[in-house]
Protein backbone atom coordinates (compact mmCIF):
# COMPACT_ATOMS: atom_id res chain seq x y z
CA UNK A 1 0.00 0.00 0.00
CA UNK A 2 3.09 2.46 1.03
CA UNK A 3 4.30 1.77 -2.53
CA UNK A 4 1.33 3.02 -4.57
CA UNK A 5 1.39 6.14 -2.35
CA UNK A 6 4.62 6.98 -2.82
CA UNK A 7 5.34 5.86 -6.52
CA UNK A 8 1.90 6.99 -8.10
CA UNK A 9 2.54 10.23 -8.87
CA UNK A 10 5.95 8.98 -10.74
CA UNK A 11 4.01 6.03 -12.47
CA UNK A 12 1.20 8.39 -14.12
CA UNK A 13 4.33 10.64 -15.73
CA UNK A 14 5.13 6.65 -17.72
CA UNK A 15 3.98 4.53 -19.95
CA UNK A 16 0.47 3.23 -18.40
CA UNK A 17 0.30 -0.23 -20.34
CA UNK A 18 2.19 -3.49 -18.59
CA UNK A 19 3.08 -0.97 -15.71
CA UNK A 20 4.45 -2.47 -12.45
CA UNK A 21 2.51 -0.77 -10.36
CA UNK A 22 -0.49 -2.06 -12.56
CA UNK A 23 0.10 -5.19 -11.87
CA UNK A 24 1.01 -4.71 -8.02
CA UNK A 25 -2.57 -2.93 -7.67
CA UNK A 26 -4.26 -5.18 -9.87
CA UNK A 27 -3.02 -8.94 -9.61
CA UNK A 28 -0.21 -8.83 -6.19
CA UNK A 29 -2.12 -7.07 -3.47
CA UNK A 30 -5.48 -9.03 -4.52
CA UNK A 31 -3.20 -12.16 -4.01
CA UNK A 32 -1.61 -10.73 -0.37
CA UNK A 33 -5.63 -9.72 0.68
CA UNK A 34 -7.08 -13.23 0.01
CA UNK A 35 -3.74 -14.95 2.23
CA UNK A 36 -3.21 -12.10 4.82
CA UNK A 37 -6.48 -11.82 5.98
CA UNK A 38 -7.66 -15.76 5.29
CA UNK A 39 -10.58 -14.59 2.63
CA UNK A 40 -12.61 -17.36 0.79
CA UNK A 41 -12.31 -17.14 -2.66
CA UNK A 42 -16.04 -18.29 -2.69
CA UNK A 43 -17.30 -15.55 -1.05
CA UNK A 44 -15.19 -12.86 -2.02
CA UNK A 45 -14.27 -11.19 -5.26
CA UNK A 46 -11.31 -8.76 -5.12
CA UNK A 47 -10.75 -6.19 -8.12
CA UNK A 48 -7.87 -3.41 -8.42
CA UNK A 49 -7.55 -0.65 -10.96
CA UNK A 50 -4.99 2.28 -11.49
CA UNK A 51 -7.29 3.13 -14.71
CA UNK A 52 -8.79 1.85 -18.10
CA UNK A 53 -6.30 2.35 -20.36
CA UNK A 54 -4.95 5.79 -18.87
CA UNK A 55 -3.89 6.34 -15.03
CA UNK A 56 -6.92 6.97 -13.03
CA UNK A 57 -7.22 9.72 -10.64
CA UNK A 58 -7.80 7.76 -7.63
CA UNK A 59 -6.43 4.19 -7.78
CA UNK A 60 -8.48 1.76 -5.80
CA UNK A 61 -8.69 -1.65 -4.44
CA UNK A 62 -12.11 -3.50 -3.66
CA UNK A 63 -13.70 -6.10 -1.52
CA UNK A 64 -16.58 -7.35 -2.37
CA UNK A 65 -19.38 -9.81 -1.33
CA UNK A 66 -19.93 -12.07 -4.43
CA UNK A 67 -23.50 -12.56 -3.44
CA UNK A 68 -24.41 -9.33 -3.35
CA UNK A 69 -22.04 -7.36 -6.45
CA UNK A 70 -18.89 -8.00 -7.99
CA UNK A 71 -18.82 -4.09 -9.45
CA UNK A 72 -18.05 -1.18 -8.27
CA UNK A 73 -20.60 0.84 -10.16
CA UNK A 74 -23.40 -0.39 -7.78
CA UNK A 75 -24.46 -2.34 -4.70
CA UNK A 76 -21.95 -2.11 -1.27
CA UNK A 77 -18.44 -3.13 -0.99
CA UNK A 78 -15.08 -2.53 0.75
CA UNK A 79 -13.09 -0.17 -1.11
CA UNK A 80 -9.46 1.40 -0.57
CA UNK A 81 -9.26 4.78 -2.01
CA UNK A 82 -5.51 6.73 -2.69
CA UNK A 83 -5.58 10.36 -2.78
CA UNK A 84 -4.94 11.87 -5.30
CA UNK A 85 -2.48 14.13 -3.98
CA UNK A 86 -0.30 11.07 -2.49
CA UNK A 87 -1.23 12.04 1.11
CA UNK A 88 -2.57 8.92 2.01
CA UNK A 89 -5.42 6.66 1.79
CA UNK A 90 -8.93 5.22 3.14
CA UNK A 91 -10.39 1.91 3.78
CA UNK A 92 -14.32 2.91 3.19
CA UNK A 93 -17.66 0.97 3.33
CA UNK A 94 -18.98 2.36 0.27
CA UNK A 95 -21.67 2.23 -2.36
CA UNK A 96 -21.80 2.27 -6.18
CA UNK A 97 -21.98 5.96 -7.42
CA UNK A 98 -22.81 4.62 -11.04
CA UNK A 99 -26.12 3.32 -10.23
CA UNK A 100 -27.08 6.32 -8.69
CA UNK A 101 -25.71 8.80 -11.29
CA UNK A 102 -28.13 6.22 -13.78
CA UNK A 103 -31.24 6.47 -12.30
CA UNK A 104 -31.22 10.10 -10.63
CA UNK A 105 -29.08 12.13 -12.53
CA UNK A 106 -25.68 13.78 -10.86
CA UNK A 107 -27.30 16.77 -8.93
CA UNK A 108 -30.28 14.14 -7.18
CA UNK A 109 -28.28 11.34 -7.75
CA UNK A 110 -25.32 12.97 -5.15
CA UNK A 111 -28.07 13.39 -3.06
CA UNK A 112 -29.64 10.29 -2.66
CA UNK A 113 -26.68 8.10 -2.76
CA UNK A 114 -25.47 10.61 0.44
CA UNK A 115 -28.91 10.37 2.01
CA UNK A 116 -28.81 6.55 1.60
CA UNK A 117 -25.25 6.40 3.15
CA UNK A 118 -26.53 8.15 6.58
CA UNK A 119 -29.63 5.71 6.79
CA UNK A 120 -27.39 2.80 6.65
CA UNK A 121 -25.07 4.10 8.88
CA UNK A 122 -27.89 4.44 11.20
CA UNK A 123 -29.07 1.23 10.71
CA UNK A 124 -25.27 -0.68 12.10
CA UNK A 125 -24.26 -1.95 15.28
CA UNK A 126 -21.53 -3.60 14.48
CA UNK A 127 -19.08 -0.16 13.11
CA UNK A 128 -15.68 -0.68 14.71
CA UNK A 129 -15.01 2.15 17.06
CA UNK A 130 -11.35 3.15 14.48
CA UNK A 131 -13.67 3.00 11.29
CA UNK A 132 -16.43 5.67 12.07
CA UNK A 133 -15.22 8.43 9.82
CA UNK A 134 -18.11 10.07 8.49
CA UNK A 135 -16.76 11.82 5.72
CA UNK A 136 -13.46 11.27 3.15
CA UNK A 137 -11.83 13.73 1.24
CA UNK A 138 -9.69 12.04 -1.52
CA UNK A 139 -8.27 15.62 -2.51
CA UNK A 140 -9.62 14.91 -6.37
CA UNK A 141 -11.57 16.69 -8.60
CA UNK A 142 -13.49 13.74 -10.54
CA UNK A 143 -16.81 12.79 -10.53
CA UNK A 144 -16.09 9.69 -9.16
CA UNK A 145 -14.21 11.05 -6.71
CA UNK A 146 -16.75 13.11 -5.92
CA UNK A 147 -19.49 9.92 -5.64
CA UNK A 148 -16.56 7.63 -3.94
CA UNK A 149 -17.07 10.72 -0.90
CA UNK A 150 -20.83 10.68 -0.88
CA UNK A 151 -20.90 7.15 -0.69
CA UNK A 152 -19.02 6.58 2.04
CA UNK A 153 -21.02 4.56 5.03
CA UNK A 154 -17.76 4.47 7.44
CA UNK A 155 -14.40 3.94 7.50
CA UNK A 156 -10.60 4.92 8.40
CA UNK A 157 -7.74 7.03 6.79
CA UNK A 158 -4.68 6.02 6.58
CA UNK A 159 -1.97 8.86 6.33
CA UNK A 160 1.10 8.52 4.73
CA UNK A 161 3.57 9.79 7.41
CA UNK A 162 1.98 6.79 10.34
CA UNK A 163 0.78 4.20 8.30
CA UNK A 164 -0.06 1.25 10.68
CA UNK A 165 1.19 -1.94 10.97
CA UNK A 166 0.39 -5.46 8.23
CA UNK A 167 -0.75 -6.76 11.08
CA UNK A 168 -3.24 -4.00 12.60
CA UNK A 169 -3.95 -3.62 8.84
CA UNK A 170 -5.53 -7.16 8.54
CA UNK A 171 -7.18 -6.81 11.57
CA UNK A 172 -9.07 -3.53 10.26
CA UNK A 173 -9.92 -5.22 7.18
CA UNK A 174 -11.66 -8.08 9.39
CA UNK A 175 -13.40 -5.87 11.37
CA UNK A 176 -14.88 -3.99 8.93
CA UNK A 177 -15.75 -7.40 6.98
CA UNK A 178 -18.02 -7.82 10.40
CA UNK A 179 -19.92 -4.57 9.34
CA UNK A 180 -20.18 -5.05 5.59
CA UNK A 181 -21.62 -8.75 6.38
CA UNK A 182 -24.51 -6.65 8.50
CA UNK A 183 -25.40 -5.19 5.61
CA UNK A 184 -25.56 -8.19 3.24
CA UNK A 185 -28.02 -8.83 6.45
CA UNK A 186 -29.90 -5.72 6.52
CA UNK A 187 -30.39 -6.60 2.26
CA UNK A 188 -31.62 -10.26 3.06
CA UNK A 189 -33.74 -11.45 -0.06
CA UNK A 190 -33.37 -8.14 -2.26
CA UNK A 191 -32.03 -7.16 -4.59
CA UNK A 192 -29.83 -3.88 -4.45
CA UNK A 193 -32.25 -1.70 -6.15
CA UNK A 194 -34.63 -3.20 -4.06
CA UNK A 195 -32.99 -2.40 -0.52
CA UNK A 196 -32.42 0.78 -2.15
CA UNK A 197 -35.60 1.66 -2.95
CA UNK A 198 -36.56 0.40 0.36
CA UNK A 199 -34.10 2.60 2.09
CA UNK A 200 -35.25 6.05 0.65
CA UNK A 201 -39.08 5.29 0.84
CA UNK A 202 -39.27 7.83 3.83
CA UNK A 203 -36.83 10.17 2.08
CA UNK A 204 -39.66 10.33 -0.46
CA UNK A 205 -42.16 10.77 1.72
CA UNK A 206 -43.58 7.23 1.34
CA UNK A 207 -44.60 4.23 4.04
CA UNK A 208 -45.08 0.99 3.67
CA UNK A 209 -48.19 -0.67 4.29
CA UNK A 210 -47.11 -2.43 7.59
CA UNK A 211 -48.36 -1.79 11.19
CA UNK A 212 -44.99 -1.43 12.55
CA UNK A 213 -44.65 1.85 10.26
CA UNK A 214 -47.98 3.25 10.83
CA UNK A 215 -47.35 5.26 13.95
CA UNK A 216 -44.54 7.16 11.62
CA UNK A 217 -46.81 7.48 8.23
CA UNK A 218 -49.46 9.52 10.51
CA UNK A 219 -46.93 11.45 12.32
CA UNK A 220 -45.32 12.40 8.66
CA UNK A 221 -48.82 13.20 7.75
CA UNK A 222 -49.27 15.69 10.37
CA UNK A 223 -46.27 17.31 9.57
CA UNK A 224 -46.22 18.10 5.38
CA UNK A 225 -46.96 21.22 4.68
CA UNK A 226 -49.46 21.35 1.45
CA UNK A 227 -48.58 23.54 -0.88
CA UNK A 228 -50.39 25.24 -3.78
CA UNK A 229 -48.21 23.96 -6.33
CA UNK A 230 -49.08 20.44 -5.27
CA UNK A 231 -52.82 20.84 -4.95
CA UNK A 232 -53.04 22.72 -8.24
CA UNK A 233 -50.99 19.46 -10.21
CA UNK A 234 -52.92 16.70 -8.16
CA UNK A 235 -56.05 15.35 -10.86
CA UNK A 236 -58.43 14.21 -9.09
CA UNK A 237 -60.92 10.94 -10.71
CA UNK A 238 -58.37 9.71 -12.56
CA UNK A 239 -57.34 6.41 -12.89
CA UNK A 240 -53.89 5.82 -12.07
CA UNK A 241 -52.22 2.71 -13.03
CA UNK A 242 -50.73 0.97 -9.57
CA UNK A 243 -47.32 1.48 -9.16
CA UNK A 244 -44.28 -1.00 -8.64
CA UNK A 245 -44.15 -3.04 -5.28
CA UNK A 246 -41.28 -2.05 -2.80
CA UNK A 247 -39.73 -5.27 -1.24
CA UNK A 248 -39.15 -6.00 3.01
CA UNK A 249 -36.08 -8.19 4.36
CA UNK A 250 -37.88 -11.00 3.75
CA UNK A 251 -38.30 -10.48 -0.22
CA UNK A 252 -42.07 -9.60 0.55
CA UNK A 253 -44.48 -7.31 -1.40
CA UNK A 254 -45.26 -4.54 0.03
CA UNK A 255 -47.05 -1.39 -1.09
CA UNK A 256 -46.62 2.34 -0.33
CA UNK A 257 -48.33 5.13 0.92
CA UNK A 258 -47.93 8.56 0.57
CA UNK A 259 -47.65 11.23 3.09
CA UNK A 260 -47.66 14.44 1.56
CA UNK A 261 -50.96 12.89 -0.77
CA UNK A 262 -52.28 12.06 2.85
CA UNK A 263 -51.74 15.09 4.74
CA UNK A 264 -54.38 16.89 1.84
CA UNK A 265 -56.75 14.36 2.33
CA UNK A 266 -56.87 15.88 5.89
CA UNK A 267 -56.79 19.32 4.64
CA UNK A 268 -60.00 18.59 2.29
CA UNK A 269 -61.95 17.28 5.23
CA UNK A 270 -61.29 20.12 7.23
CA UNK A 271 -59.24 18.04 9.66
CA UNK A 272 -63.10 16.41 11.23
CA UNK A 273 -63.80 13.09 11.21
CA UNK A 274 -65.47 11.66 7.95
CA UNK A 275 -68.28 9.71 10.24
CA UNK A 276 -69.06 12.37 12.29
CA UNK A 277 -68.11 15.98 11.64
CA UNK A 278 -68.47 16.87 15.60
CA UNK A 279 -66.19 14.25 17.05
CA UNK A 280 -64.33 15.47 19.36
CA UNK A 281 -60.82 15.07 18.96
CA UNK A 282 -57.29 17.06 20.56
CA UNK A 283 -55.60 20.19 18.71
CA UNK A 284 -52.59 18.61 17.12
CA UNK A 285 -49.20 20.46 17.53
CA UNK A 286 -47.77 20.04 14.15
CA UNK A 287 -51.22 21.25 12.57
CA UNK A 288 -52.81 23.81 15.17
CA UNK A 289 -55.75 21.84 13.62
CA UNK A 290 -57.89 18.69 15.17
CA UNK A 291 -56.04 15.80 14.93
CA UNK A 292 -57.31 13.26 12.73
CA UNK A 293 -55.70 10.38 11.30
CA UNK A 294 -55.54 9.24 7.35
CA UNK A 295 -57.13 5.89 6.22
CA UNK A 296 -57.54 4.10 3.26
CA UNK A 297 -60.83 2.80 2.68
CA UNK A 298 -59.71 -0.19 0.47
CA UNK A 299 -56.76 -1.46 2.20
CA UNK A 300 -53.64 -0.87 0.90
CA UNK A 301 -52.76 -4.50 1.42
CA UNK A 302 -54.81 -5.37 -1.17
CA UNK A 303 -53.42 -3.52 -3.55
CA UNK A 304 -51.94 -6.56 -5.86
CA UNK A 305 -55.58 -7.67 -6.31
CA UNK A 306 -56.36 -4.27 -8.30
CA UNK A 307 -55.23 -2.68 -11.23
CA UNK A 308 -55.21 0.69 -10.51
CA UNK A 309 -53.81 2.65 -7.35
CA UNK A 310 -55.40 2.47 -4.45
CA UNK A 311 -53.09 5.44 -2.84
CA UNK A 312 -55.67 8.36 -4.28
CA UNK A 313 -57.55 11.06 -2.71
CA UNK A 314 -60.67 9.09 -3.24
CA UNK A 315 -59.70 6.19 -1.69
CA UNK A 316 -58.31 8.47 1.89
CA UNK A 317 -60.60 9.09 4.39
CA UNK A 318 -59.98 11.14 7.17
CA UNK A 319 -60.95 9.64 10.73
CA UNK A 320 -60.77 10.90 14.37
CA UNK A 321 -58.75 8.33 16.47
CA UNK A 322 -61.32 6.60 18.07
CA UNK A 323 -63.07 5.92 14.88
CA UNK A 324 -59.78 4.75 13.25
CA UNK A 325 -59.07 2.29 16.06
CA UNK A 326 -62.50 1.16 16.08
CA UNK A 327 -62.16 0.14 11.91
CA UNK A 328 -59.26 -1.38 12.59
CA UNK A 329 -59.96 -3.52 16.14
CA UNK A 330 -63.43 -2.78 16.90
CA UNK A 331 -66.11 -5.83 16.73
CA UNK A 332 -67.63 -6.93 13.53
CA UNK A 333 -71.05 -5.26 14.18
CA UNK A 334 -69.52 -1.74 14.83
CA UNK A 335 -66.61 -1.55 12.18
CA UNK A 336 -69.61 -2.68 9.43
CA UNK A 337 -71.89 0.46 10.95
CA UNK A 338 -68.47 2.74 9.85
CA UNK A 339 -67.64 1.06 7.26
CA UNK A 340 -71.52 0.98 5.16
CA UNK A 341 -71.25 4.73 5.77
CA UNK A 342 -67.74 5.81 3.88
CA UNK A 343 -68.57 2.92 1.09
CA UNK A 344 -71.72 5.06 0.32
CA UNK A 345 -70.14 8.14 0.95
CA UNK A 346 -66.71 6.79 -1.69
CA UNK A 347 -68.50 4.03 -3.76
CA UNK A 348 -68.68 6.33 -6.82
CA UNK A 349 -65.52 8.06 -6.70
CA UNK A 350 -63.82 4.83 -6.25
CA UNK A 351 -65.49 3.53 -9.49
CA UNK A 352 -64.52 6.61 -11.30
CA UNK A 353 -60.76 6.22 -10.75
CA UNK A 354 -61.22 2.02 -11.53
CA UNK A 355 -61.34 0.49 -7.91
CA UNK A 356 -64.28 -1.82 -8.22
CA UNK A 357 -65.45 -3.22 -5.70
CA UNK A 358 -68.85 -4.53 -3.68
CA UNK A 359 -69.75 -3.64 -0.31
CA UNK A 360 -69.50 -7.61 0.65
CA UNK A 361 -65.98 -7.58 -0.56
CA UNK A 362 -64.82 -4.93 1.36
CA UNK A 363 -66.42 -6.56 4.71
CA UNK A 364 -64.38 -9.48 3.97
CA UNK A 365 -61.31 -7.18 4.02
CA UNK A 366 -61.97 -6.00 7.15
CA UNK A 367 -62.37 -9.51 8.32
CA UNK A 368 -66.48 -8.85 9.03
CA UNK A 369 -68.08 -12.14 7.70
CA UNK A 370 -70.36 -12.67 10.38
CA UNK A 371 -72.54 -9.84 10.06
CA UNK A 372 -75.28 -9.54 7.60
CA UNK A 373 -76.09 -6.79 5.14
Amino acid sequence: MVKIITEYHKAKRERFKDHLLGTLVRHKIKESFFKDAELDQKIYHIVGSVGQGRWAEIPWISVFIKKLTISATRGYYIVYLFNADGSGFYVSLNQGWTYFKDKYGTKLGKEKIKKTASIIRGKLNTIPRNMNLLNIDLKGNGDLARGYELGHICGRNYDVSNIPSKEEFITDLQNLLITYKEIEGLIGKRSIEQFNDFILLQEDGLFTDDTTNEEEYQLAVQHFIISESVKKTYEVNQKKVRPEPIYNKGGQKQWTRNASLASMAMMLSNYTCEIEDSHKTFISKSTNKPFVECHHLVPISKQGEFQYDLDQLENMVSLCPLCHRLIHLGRDEDKETLLKKLFDQRKDQLKRIGIEITFSDLKEMYGCLMISE
